[in-house]
C-alpha cells in the first residue's frame, strides 16, 4: 500500500477521472495513517483465474494468481487439455496495484505465463475501471503483443466502466464486448495531476522547510517539474500533447469507426458507441465458450481459426439464414455444429450466385461510373486550365493596372508639388509686389504731405506779402493827403515829428530747418508772433 501511495504522489500523467484520483490517494493515506481500518474482506481483490475443460467435456475452474486457489477454484491438472484465462483489471489502474486490485506489471507477468501455456485458447481481460496511470499503458501493450506472438487472443469484457487507460487497454484487444447497456466508455484523453513544493516553502503541519539544492550541471534534471512550481507548464504540456495524440492514433488504428466526437474526452452509454468502441453484448459464460470449443481462439489478423462451436446461436446470422430462405435462428445446430443440408446449401449457392452477379454488375457501374468520372475530370482539368489561365492573365492585368495606378499617382504627386510651388513663388511674388506697392505710396503720401505743407507755407507767404503792400499802400495814400489851408485844418500827422512810421516787415527763413515737418512747425510760431528758440 505504501508503495501505491509512492505511485500516487509521483506520476505526472494519468487517464482517469480525476475525483477517483484524489479519492484514492485520500483513503490510501488515511489507512496506513490507521483512521481507516480495512477488513480482510474489503481488501480481497478480484483474483485472475482461468476455466478449463476435460477431454469429456467437463468446465474447470482454478486460480491463476497464486499456489493456492484464494476461493477462486482449484489448480490446474493434468485432466485440462484446454483453458481460457480471465484477468480482471478493476478499479484505479497502477503500474504496482494495491491490496484490490492487480497493477499493470502484475496483468502483464500473467499474461505471459498464460500465453505460454498451449493448452489456452484465448484470454478475456474483465474490465471494471475509471481509468488511472498513463504508465501502465506499456505493459498492457507489451502484454498484448507477447500474447498475440504466441498465437492467442486477447478480447476485452466491460462490466461496468470502460474509460480513459480502461478504454486504452479495451483498444489494444482484438474485439471489446459489454455486459450491460448502461456500462461506461470513452473519457479518451489525458491530464497531468501532481503535487509541488518549490524550494524554501515551509510544511502547513510540521513547519519543516522543504529545500532543493541541484548540481550545477544538472539543469535539465526535474526541469519540467521545477517550471510548473512557477506555473510555466510548456514542458509538461508538450508531454500531454505527444502522449494524447500516441492515444488517440492507437484508437483510431483499432476502432476505424470512431469520429472526432468519440476521442476528446466525452463518455458514452455501450449501447450509444456499439459498433464503434464497441463490438456489442455478450456474457462471460458466451465468450469462455467460444474460446473452448475453437470458434475463434485466433488473434484478428490470424486467418486460421475455424467454426467448431457446438453452442452456436443461429439467431445471431441472420444474413446466413436468410440466404438459405430460413428465418433467422432455423437453421439446425448439432454437436459437430451448424448443420445444412443439400436443400440449404443449394439455396445458399443460388444465393450466392445471385450476390456474385450483382457484384459483377455493381463492378460494371463502377467501371462505367469511373468511365465517366474520367471524362469528367477531363473536363475538369480542362476548365481548370482555362481557370489558372484566366487567373494569370487577370493577375497580368492587375500588375499593370497596378503599375499604371502607381505612375499615375506618381505623376499626379509630382504636379501637384509643382502646382503648390509655382502658388508659393507667386504667393511671395504678389507679397513682393504688394510690399514695393506700399512703399511706393507711402513715399507719394510722404511726398503730398510736404508738397501740402510747402503750399500752405507758400500761401501764409503770400498773405503777408499781400498785407505787407496794403499796409505800404495806406502809408503812401497818408503821405499823398494834402495839407489844410489853415491852421490847424486838416488832419494831423500821426507821426508828429518823429517821421512816418512804417511797419516792419518780417520775413521767414525755412532753410535753417531739415525737414516739412520742422518747417512747418516753425512757420506756425512765425505766424503767432512767437519768438524762435
Amino acid at each position: 500500500m505504501i508503495t501505491t501511495l509512492l505511485e500516487l504522489s509521483t506520476t505526472k500523467h494519468w487517464m482517469m477521472h480525476p475525483p477517483m484520483l484524489n479519492a484514492l490517494r485520500i483513503g490510501i493515506q488515511e489507512n496506513i495513517a490507521g483512521r481507516i481500518v480495512l477488513t480482510a474482506e474489503q481488501t480481497i481483490k478480484r483474483m485472475a483465474y482461468a476455466i478449463g475443460m476435460t477431454a469429456n467435456g467437463e468446465k474447470l475452474q482454478f486460480s491463476m494468481s497464486s499456489n493456492d486457489d484464494e476461493g477462486n477454484g482449484r489448480e490446474p491438472s493434468e485432466e485440462t487439455n484446454k483453458f481460457v484465462a480471465v484477468l480482471p483489471v478493476c478499479g484505479p489502474i497502477t503500474r504496482n496495484g494495491d491490496a484490490c486490485s492487480y497493477g499493470s506489471i502484475d496483468f502483464r507477468d500473467m499474461m505471459i505465463q498464460t500465453s505460454n501455456h498451449e493448452e489456452c485458447k484465448g484470454i478475456i481481460v474483465y474490465i471494471n475501471s475509471g481509468g488511472g496511470s498513463a504508465n501502465a499503458i506499456p505493459d498492457y501493450k507489451y502484454a498484448i503483443d507477447y500474447a498475440h506472438k504466441q498465437g492467442k487472443k486477447v478480447v476485452a469484457l466491460v462490466d461496468g466502466d470502460c474509460y480513459s487507460a480502461a478504454m486504452y487497454l479495451a483498444v489494444l484487444c482484438d474485439e471489446i464486448y459489454y455486459v450491460n447497456v448502461k456500462d461506461g466508455f470513452g473519457s479518451i484523453g489525458v491530464y497531468g495531476g501532481f503535487y509541488t513544493m518549490k524550494s524554501g516553502e515551509k510544511n502547513a503541519y510540521t513547519n519543516e522547510t522543504w529545500n532543493e539544492v541541484y548540481a550545477t550541471q544538472s539543469y535539465n534534471k526535474n526541469e519540467w517539474y521545477r517550471k510548473a512550481t512557477d506555473g510555466d507548464y510548456s514542458l509538461l504540456q508538450s508531454d500531454l500533447d505527444a502522449l494524447c495524440e500516441e492515444f488517440m492514433s492507437d484508437v483510431k488504428a483499432a476502432r476505424p469507426n470512431v469520429t472526432d466526437e468519440h476521442l476528446h474526452g466525452a463518455t458514452f452509454d455501450s449501447k450509444e458507441v456499439e459498433g464503434i468502441l464497441n463490438d456489442g453484448q455478450s456474457t462471460l459464460d458466451e465468450l469462455v465458450n467460444r474460446f473452448l470449443a475453437d470458434a475463434d481462439a485466433k488473434p484478428k489478423n490470424d486467418v486460421t481459426a475455424t467454426n467448431t462451436n457446438t453452442n452456436i446461436n443461429m439467431e445471431k446470422y441472420p444474413l446466413i439464414c436468410n440466404a438459405c430462405g430460413l428465418q433467422a435462428g432455423e437453421i439446425a445446430v448439432t454437436e459437430e455444429g451448424a448443420y445444412m443440408n443439400a436443400s440449404l446449401l443449394d439455396s445458399l449457392e443460388a444465393h450466392m450466385k445471385e450476390a456474385e452477379q450483382k457484384v459483377t454488375n455493381a463492378e460494371q457501374k463502377v467501371t462505367t461510373a469511373e468511365n465517366a468520372l474520367a471524362e469528367l475530370q477531363g473536363k475538369f482539368d480542362e476548365l481548370s486550365a482555362q481557370v489558372n489561365a484566366a487567373n494569370e492573365a487577370k493577375e497580368v492585368a492587375e500588375n499593370a493596372l497596378a503599375q499604371a495606378n502607381e505612375a499615375h499617382s506618381t505623376e499626379l504627386s509630382d504636379l501637384n508639388a509643382q502646382h503648390t510651388d509655382a502658388l508659393a513663388k507667386k504667393d511671395d511674388e504678389l507679397k513682393a509686389l504688394a510690399k514695393a506697392k506700399d512703399k511706393e505710396i507711402a513715399q507719394l503720401t510722404a511726398d503730398k504731405t510736404d508738397a501740402e505743407a510747402n503750399l500752405q507755407t507758400a500761401k501764409d507767404a503770400l498773405a503777408t506779402a499781400e498785407q505787407t503792400i496794403a499796409d505800404k499802400q495806406a502809408q503812401i495814400a497818408a503821405l499823398t493827403n494834402e495839407a489844410g489851408e489853415e491852421l490847424n485844418s486838416g488832419e494831423a500827422p500821426e507821426n508828429n515829428g518823429e517821421g512816418v512810421k512804417t511797419p516792419q516787415l518780417r520775413t521767414f527763413d525755412g532753410s535753417k530747418y531739415k525737414t516739412n515737418v520742422e518747417r512747418k512747425a516753425a512757420f506756425q510760431r512765425f505766424l503767432h508772433g512767437e519768438e524762435e528758440k
